[in-house]
C-alpha cells in the first residue's frame, strides 16, 4: 500500500489515541499503554469506515490483530486488497 495510506491511518489513529506517538513507535503497545479501550476502538472503526469504506464489524476484529500501530496499518492494508 501506498506510504499516504499509512499516514492517513497514522492520523486517524492520532485522533482517536490522542497522541502523536503513534507516527514515531510503530510498535508502541496501544492496549497495554491504555490508549486504546473497546470505546476508543470503536471509535476508530467508524473513523476508517468513513474515511476510507472500510467496513469492519466487531466481529471481524481481532485485538491482537491492532495491538500497535504497525499491526494496525498491516490488518487494514490486507482488508484493503481482499475488497479491491
Amino acid at each position: 500500500m501506498s506510504a499516504f495510506f499509512r499516514q492517513q491511518v497514522l492520523q486517524l489513529l492520532a485522533s482517536v489515541t490522542e497522541t502523536d506517538e503513534v507516527h514515531t513507535n510503530l510498535e508502541l503497545p496501544l492496549y497495554e499503554s491504555q490508549l486504546l479501550d473497546s470505546i476508543k476502538t470503536v471509535e476508530l472503526m467508524i473513523r476508517i469506515e468513513e474515511e476510507f469504506g472500510l467496513k469492519i464489524s466487531p466481529a471481524e476484529f481481532e485485538r491482537e490483530n491492532w495491538g500497535t500501530p504497525y499491526k494496525i496499518i498491516a490488518d487494514l492494508e490486507s482488508r484493503v486488497r481482499v475488497n479491491v
